[in-house]
């Protein structure tokens, strides 16, 4: 029999991987009609059906099988497949291996192939288009870009039961404001790739119950495992709220989020894909300047993880009421890191190891100025130092021009502060006057403490500068020989590096015949080789 899949009433739909059908192929409500399916991946089509029963998937020119498990699982692997907004169908056939005969096929109409965003966390990704304050542009404008919502949150959080909407008036009511101005500034910026948009959101949710491994993770067993492994490009998260409040332990935090994008990219496989963070605004809530250095150096730590500083966003509400910057902030980090577009997406970013003291005054050195630091309006304000009792005071700020380099630096200091250890910036619930930003308009995210050394060889700090050649009382005493020689290092600082060094003589890395020349990772030891050259257009070592 031939049954069409529209809406909710076609065949009993599974919650991820849970329950079986009897007989009936079924699949899970990922697949529906208006599906957006992620461009250039393998793409992962599951469901159930009988144990044994043969279940054929179809689609753009592909056909996959695979019986069905004992328990009745089953999933297939469509390759991967470019970006494209033909309207085609999906149709999964279920069949007997006992008697050849079919059981029963799915039609999955108007599927297209282009880009899989997830929103994920609390009231803010939650908060609806209809609440945004320019929400009656927003939905007149929403049937004019290539969007489809499968929109979890809306539905109460059942998975199960959503199904794909294309993006209208009907539709983007309900949709989160943040992924809908998300999801538009892509679209607007790839007019040719369908954006699809998933959203799970709940308010008034701590970061625990979307984690397992942060608490009881009773919404990510609910809302997020049933999205797995749909194949998708990234996530983006905005929570962080609720943990912020006087009965939680913000401290938390710093561990609780790494372990949150280390769970979901493993229960994905499919490999550390992009997460980005909106960093809380400001707000009236006790420890939310905790909150906001947990999701920087989270940031810090993980080079797939990107962020956006919002503190530059008026008002201190909870919920800031117009989202559009907070949506097309991310869609330009998706920019500039996934889809190669010339945009400056990063805010102001401290680098700890390039800060220094001088004299009476701190360095904070910054990544990500573009063409240089500058103030929104007014002298540099919400900076303060302290001295070795750790107690800060209120400090001078400027900008620091050097000759030949973009204005990266901002130096801080205070005549009541001699010897100064650390400065912070912005580190309150609500600042007032914070105003750095880069060329770019973007403003600098707060600092809890940055706390440089010296720079001095003794100050027991190896600083970025320095080395066990130049400075072994801080950085370690040199190896005795060429320990390896293979790392473009000089290990025994004799100023001869790798193959160079006649310690290498022998080692197989210096002595690989002409055709192995591909075994040589770096320029430095390839060229050292006498029958071999790199080829640095390529980054490849190749024989003479």
């Amino acid at each position: 029999m031939s049954r069409r899949f529209a809406g909710l009433a076609v065949v009993t739909l599974v919650l991820g991987w849970g329950g079986t059908a009897e007989g009936d192929v079924t699949v899970t409500s990922l697949f529906s009609d208006h599906a957006v399916l992620q461009r250039d991946i393998a793409i992962p089509v599951w469901g159930t059906a009988a144990p044994g029963e043969e279940v054929t998937v179809a689609f753009g020119g592909q056909s996959e099988t695979k019986v069905a498990e004992d328990n009745g699982q089953w999933i297939v692997y469509l390759a991967k497949m470019p970006a494209s907004s033909e309207p085609r169908q999906m149709i999964i056939n279920g069949r007997d291996t006992t008697t050849g005969q079919y059981t029963n096929t799915i039609v999955i109409s108007d599927v297209q192939v282009g880009e899989v965003w997830l929103g994920g966390g609390q009231s803010n990704m939650q908060r609806p288009l209809s609440d945004d304050c320019d929400a009656a542009a927003a939905i007149s404008d929403a049937a004019e870009h290539n969007m489809r919502f499968f929109n979890v949150t809306a539905n109460g959080g059942n998975v199960a039961s959503t199904v794909w909407e294309v993006s209208g008036t009907s539709s983007a009511p309900g949709m989160s404001a943040v992924h809908f101005y998300f999801g538009r500034h892509l679209a607007k910026n790839m007019p040719n790739v369908p954006i699809g948009l998933i959203t799970s959101a709940v308010s008034a949710t701590a970061i625990e119950r979307w984690a397992t491994c942060a608490g009881s993770g009773r919404l990510y067993k609910g809302q997020i495992v049933p999205l797995q492994p749909y194949a998708l490009r990234g996530a983006t998260w905005y929570q962080g709220e609720w943990d912020a409040r006087g009965s939680q332990d913000s401290s938390k935090y710093y561990d609780q989020l790494p372990c949150l994008i280390g769970e979901w990219r493993a229960d994905w496989s499919q490999g550390a894909f992009p997460f980005y963070v909106v960093q809380m605004p400001k707000m009236g809530i006790g420890s939310i300047h905790i909150v906001r250095d947990a999701e920087l150096q989270t940031t810090l730590g993980d080079p797939k993880v990107e962020m956006i500083v919002t503190i530059d966003q008026p008002g201190s509400d909870v919920h800031p009421p117009c989202k559009e910057p907070f949506g097309s902030r991310l869609a330009d980090l998706a920019r500039q890191f996934e889809y190669e577009h010339f945009v400056a997406a990063r805010s102001p970013l401290y680098n700890a190891d390039a800060c220094y003291v001088d004299g009476n005054k701190i360095g904070v050195v910054f990544d990500n100025v573009a063409e240089g630091l500058r103030s929104s309006g007014g002298e540099l304000a919400e900076w303060e130092i302290a001295g070795a009792n750790g107690s800060y005071v209120a400090a001078f700020a400027k900008i620091v021009e050097i000759p030949d380099r973009i204005n990266d630096t901002v130096e801080v200091w205070s005549d009541y502060i001699s010897n100064p250890v650390s400065a912070r910036y912005a580190f309150s619930t609500n600042p007032a006057e914070n105003n750095l930003i880069n060329s770019a308009g973007l403003p600098a995210s707060p600092i809890r403490e940055v706390t440089p050394s010296s720079g001095l060889c003794g100050d027991g700090s190896c600083d970025s500068a320095e080395d066990f050649c130049n400075c072994p009382t801080d950085c370690g005493l040199p190896s005795p020989d060429e320990s390896y020689c293979g790392d473009e290092i000089d290990n025994d600082c004799d100023l001869a590096v790798d193959c160079f060094d006649s310690d290498c003589e022998y080692d197989p890395v210096c002595t690989l015949p002409p055709t192995d020349c591909s075994q040589y990772t770096n320029k430095r030891s390839c060229n050292g080789a006498a029958t071999c050259r790199w080829d640095n257009r390529n980054k490849v070592c190749i024989a003479n």
